[in-house]
């Protein structure tokens, strides 16, 4: 396994709500296990605060959702604080976490060898998710293998961003409605995103491991107020008309040969194989 530290100026955080102590007890164990040195916590954007949304950047519709509850701003917006961040202390590459991500002993490695070749990518995804999607062909970053992930993914709790990126989000951003993981692997003309093949991390919530220690960690404690979980508003007929078409038009190209000519130039069509070392 080995034991990795973080290249000069960069920097590798894991979100995590004050009140959720056992969480960032188990990052920190998960971090000791990737062999990755030197990953920070980061307090999470509670929703239950009073106040604590009064400003931020949702305005329905801007985005390509037009409702969002309560929790989902407070994620996006803890998220958004880990971007500046990176910004502000002019880390030329970070790496994001929720905390709930279990992790491969190859993380380590890998996290800190994409954190020293911030020229090569926007966006490394780092986890598992839970949906069959497309790639492009196979490629290397920092003699890790990756491929173009091509549409959205139903997650990102662990990812790599460029200083680039940070700032690209951040512009980005002034104005959203948006789930954080739509956000960030919405294909867009000049943001270069790829998948960590296998992935080297996994939510508890879709892992096998089956430890009942890891209890509270399975369930999220975001979803548990209904308060903050509620009130979702999909908006007025012509915008879900327009997400509806936008979606069916995506789906014709992929059927009209879109596919057949991705896999005949090595793309790839299905789940994200994981490490041998995770199991979903």
């Amino acid at each position: 396994m080995g034991r990795h530290e973080l290249p000069p100026e960069t920097g590798a955080f894991f979100i995590n709500l004050d009140r959720v102590p056992g969480r960032c007890a188990f990052m920190e164990m998960q971090f000791d296990h990737a062999g990755l040195v030197g990953a920070t916590r980061f307090s999470a954007t509670d929703a239950q605060v009073a106040g604590v949304l009064d400003v931020n950047g949702y305005v329905p519709g801007s985005g390509s959702r037009w409702g969002l509850t309560q929790s989902e701003i407070a994620c996006f917006e803890s998220h958004l604080a880990v971007w500046r961040t990176a910004v502000d202390q002019n880390l030329k590459a970070v790496a994001i976490f929720e905390d709930d991500v279990e992790m491969s002993t190859h993380a380590g490695s890998v996290i800190s060898a994409l954190l020293a070749d911030p020229d090569a990518y926007d966006m490394v995804k780092l986890d598992f998710s839970p949906k069959s999607l497309r790639f492009g062909p196979e490629t290397r970053i920092a003699g890790v293998t990756v491929r173009p992930m091509l549409e959205m993914a139903p997650s990102a709790a662990a990812y790599v961003l460029s200083q680039r990126a940070c700032q690209k989000l951040l512009n980005l951003s002034e104005k959203y409605s948006d789930h954080l993981d739509d956000f960030v692997s919405l294909p867009r003309p000049d943001w270069r995103m790829y998948q960590c093949f296998p992935a080297v991390g996994v939510q508890m919530i879709w892992s096998k491991q089956q430890d009942h220690t890891f209890e509270e960690v399975k369930v999220s404690e975001r979803s548990q107020d209904q308060k903050t979980n509620s009130g979702l508003d999909k908006g007025p007929f012509w915008f879900r008309l327009r997400r509806e078409l936008m979606a069916a038009r995506r789906k014709l190209y992929w059927r009209n040969g879109g596919q057949t000519r991705l896999l005949k130039h090595g793309g790839y069509v299905g789940f994200i194989p994981v490490t041998d070392d995770l199991s979903v």
